[in-house]
């Protein structure tokens, strides 16, 4: 399944460093050819970018204002309301193909500071 939810730019793990998914690295990833790859969970280092509402325990993008991301729950909340998904936002990919759905534009996460 990890396979077939990552797109070109996705941050995962290559031999356990991250790594932003190139053209190469994709394919190696969809072909399974000698590939050691791996999604990133999700964690409060990676949320760099949102702001933290600590009174409702969720995480917010700028560009998202109507919606976060309840990290406990690892559910998208939308005006207060969970949003059903048939699979939680567990992993980096999973939130930068969220954002992009919705915005139209790439998440920008800081992976120079993680290397």
């Amino acid at each position: 399944m990890f396979a077939q939810e990552v797109r070109l730019g996705n941050l995962v793990y290559e031999a356990g460093k991250p790594v932003a998914l190139d053209q190469r690295k994709l394919i190696a990833l969809l072909s399974e050819a000698d590939a050691d790859f791996a999604p990133i969970p999700l964690t409060e280092q990676w949320l760099t970018g949102a702001s933290y509402n600590a009174l409702e325990h969720e995480y917010m993008f700028p560009q998202l204002s109507q919606w976060a991301l309840d990290p406990e729950y690892k559910e998208i909340v939308f005006n207060g309301g969970y949003i059903a998904t048939s699979a939680p936002v567990e992993y980096v990919h999973q939130l930068q193909n969220f954002f992009f759905v919705m915005t139209g534009q790439e998440l920008e996460l800081p992976l120079q500071n993680f290397l």
